[in-house]
């Protein structure tokens, strides 16, 4: 266990990840200034050629572990959070994730103006500079087979337009602080004693549906909070719309997460 102490430590997990995008991410985290800060990159199993193509890229402040197995986001992150040294917060970053400067003091501030709050995650944008809804409600099975299945031209129909909306809290818009029911997992942004009192991510979920369940659990003991004055650029593929296996992933999340919490319908 590293014996220095942060005021934040970070864990990216990767599974053949791009590499410039990796950097990217890299390079944002450390270049939020005047903070201590320690990177974690966990390698879930990825394979010996690309595991060496990461090794260039740690540094001081920086740790490179390798998984013994592709157990899954959740698992990674597990590894990483558990390795990571002392730090007042813990930043979960995906990464294909741009911080924009400044975005870290921010939050820092935040969460120390508000103890009540446990979790907060900053606006996301699209790489063309454009909103990146990524807030959300508890899901339900109609909202999650809207956003899987629902073909574009039908996704225009009111109902069903205004229904996605809702799920993804376009009807309370973007602009203002707002308690979150699911956070996105590409940023979460904890105050390490909350997370360690969540145990974390419940590595059942493999991906898909596991920062839902944390969210849920985080806000148990305190609360999940959006705090648009941070920004982030997310480079979002939404890989289960264009991958079989991924949406066969996606499946059993769904059937692991209601099955845990109830499955509600609509």
């Amino acid at each position: 266990m590293l014996s220095e102490s942060y005021d934040v430590a970070a864990c990216i997990v990767t599974y053949r990840s791009p590499l410039p995008e990796l950097e990217t991410a890299i390079s944002s985290f450390f270049s939020q200034t005047g903070l201590r800060l320690f990177l974690t990159i966990v390698d879930n199993a990825s394979g010996a050629a690309y595991v060496n193509s990461l090794k260039p890229l740690i540094g001081e402040h920086m740790q490179l572990i390798e998984a013994p197995k592709n157990g899954g986001f959740g698992y990674g992150n597990n590894l990483g959070i558990a390795r990571s040294p002392a730090s007042h917060y813990l930043l979960l970053l995906n990464p294909d994730v741009a911080i924009h400067e400044g975005t870290l003091a921010t939050l820092m501030a935040y969460m120390d103006a508000n103890p009540q709050v446990g979790v907060v995650t900053p606006k996301a944008l699209h790489p063309d500079g454009t909103l990146q809804p990524l807030n959300k409600r508890s899901p339900t099975v109609l909202d999650l087979f809207l956003r899987r299945c629902c073909p574009p031209a039908l996704q225009k129909m009111p109902r069903i337009e205004r229904r996605m909306r809702y799920y993804s809290m376009l009807d309370v818009g973007y602009d203002n602080p707002c308690e979150l029911e699911f956070m996105t997992g590409c940023f979460m942004f904890f105050r390490r004693s909350v997370l360690e009192r969540t145990g974390g991510f419940d590595e059942t979920f493999f991906m898909y549906l596991e920062d839902a369940d944390l969210t849920r659990r985080t806000n148990a003991i305190s609360k999940a909070m959006y705090f648009p004055d941070a920004t982030i650029t997310h480079h979002w593929r939404r890989g289960s719309h264009h991958n079989y296996k991924l949406t066969l992933v996606m499946l059993h999340s769904i059937r692991v997460y209601f099955r845990k919490w109830g499955w509600r319908w609509w």
